[in-house]
């Protein structure tokens, strides 16, 4: 017995070659960019209400809260989704999603309940980057630097 295991459709090998080296980086795309976009809602969409909502969720002064989670969305988010940095920047939104996670506990796992399922499962995927870096397809990559 070998130690992959036997395609059921084996004419399928091929189309997973193909694809295995793209999935890592379209995973660490999508992180950042969904990371990203929230960020800039929160800098440059609807500041009052994420200030409102900052301190109605206890954190003060709440301006200060919600610029620094913007940025660290915003920048962080940026950062994974080019490789750049990026144990440096994962760092601190996993920090902001595990805060998240905690936040959100009291209503369960499903978000659409607003539980943790949605920033649980982006922390795993921040913590992988964290734990193995940009990998090939990375601005860290293209410069020969990774922390």
């Amino acid at each position: 017995m070998t130690g992959e295991p036997r395609l059921l459709i084996p004419a399928m090998g091929r189309l997973y070659e193909a694809l295995a080296p793209v999935t890592e980086p379209l995973i660490r795309l999508c992180a950042g960019l969904s990371m990203a976009a929230h960020g800039y809602l929160i800098l440059f969409g609807a500041r009052d209400a994420n200030i409102a909502f900052f301190a109605q969720a206890g954190f003060h002064p709440a301006a200060f809260w919600a610029t620094a989670a913007g940025i660290t969305q915003f920048c962080g988010g940026l950062c994974l989704a080019a490789g750049l940095l990026t144990r440096l920047a994962a760092v601190p939104v996993l920090v902001f999603l595990l805060v998240a996670i905690q936040f959100h506990a009291a209503n369960g796992f499903y978000w659409n309940k607003l539980g943790i399922e949605y920033p649980l499962f982006w922390a795993i995927a921040v913590l992988h980057f964290l734990v193995r870096g940009g990998g090939r397809w990375s601005l860290d990559h293209a410069i020969g630097r990774e922390f």
